[in-house]
């Protein structure tokens, strides 16, 4: 019986933020990820952390998930401006003008040509971000990924499995402790508990991994789950521009 793929990413530097907390996490969860609960199913682990360039993630996503043929991804991306963890309900086809890590801009408009203008994981975030704030870690649900590099990922990601089947999940966290705020006002976590908020999310979302025979299409929330999650869209949804 194969096992589920479970794919994890972060992003490096960019300009901005010199150490970028989120390919820390992505690798870190991967070698000490441990789920108690014999009910989950075991699987396979795989860490990413992708340069924060334009090109090299329309390049470099496209090779991992040929490769590695996840059945759900994680990733992880960092916002200066955040004071919690934001659980990304939706990616949209758009792209903003910002400079990224190599100094290159986009030169185009949208992620996908001909694609979505939005596409929403059918994870269940609510019920997620609900959890963290049950185990003392900030958290809230946003609409909005933004127009930088998380969304664009994401976006990429969720547009692979309509087509793979799977589902994918993005979850901007806020500066590491020690890190230099700049011009923001952001908060900023201990990596303690950075690590305790990723592994919440993994057990959390494992849980729809539960039936080890689940087809790879079937891996989402339930359609009541998703049904509260498109009416619930009051103080838990912030949306707001990423960076």
């Amino acid at each position: 019986m194969t096992r589920p793929r479970v794919l994890l990413t972060g992003f490096g530097p960019f300009p901005g933020v010199a150490k970028n907390p989120s390919g820390w996490l992505a690798e870190t969860l991967a070698g000490s990820a441990s789920l108690p609960d014999a009910s989950l199913p075991d699987f396979d682990l795989l860490a990413a952390v992708l340069p924060t360039e334009w090109a090299t993630v329309a390049t470099q996503l496209p090779r991992l998930q040929a490769e590695f043929q996840p059945d759900l991804a994680i990733h992880f991306g960092v916002s200066v401006r955040a004071d919690g963890l934001r659980i990304e309900r939706a990616a949209h086809n758009r792209i903003g003008t910002r400079m990224d890590a190599s100094g290159s801009r986009p030169t185009r408009q949208d992620v996908v040509t001909g694609s979505p203008a939005q596409l929403q994981t059918r994870l269940p975030v609510t019920t997620l971000a609900a959890r963290l704030r049950g185990q003392g870690i900030n958290a809230r649900v946003s609409n909005s990924c933004g127009r930088y590099l998380c969304n664009d990922l994401y976006y990429r990601s969720l547009h692979w499995t309509s087509a793979h089947g799977g589902d994918a999940l993005f979850v901007h966290v806020p500066l590491a402790d020690g890190q230099e705020r700049t011009r923001w006002e952001g908060h900023t976590f201990s990596q303690e508990t950075l690590l305790r908020a990723g592994h919440v999310a993994l057990h959390e979302v494992a849980k729809t991994m539960r039936k080890p025979h689940m087809s790879r299409r079937s891996i989402a929330a339930p359609e009541n789950e998703r049904k509260r999650q498109d009416t619930r869209m009051g103080q838990d949804l912030q949306p707001r521009e990423s960076t």
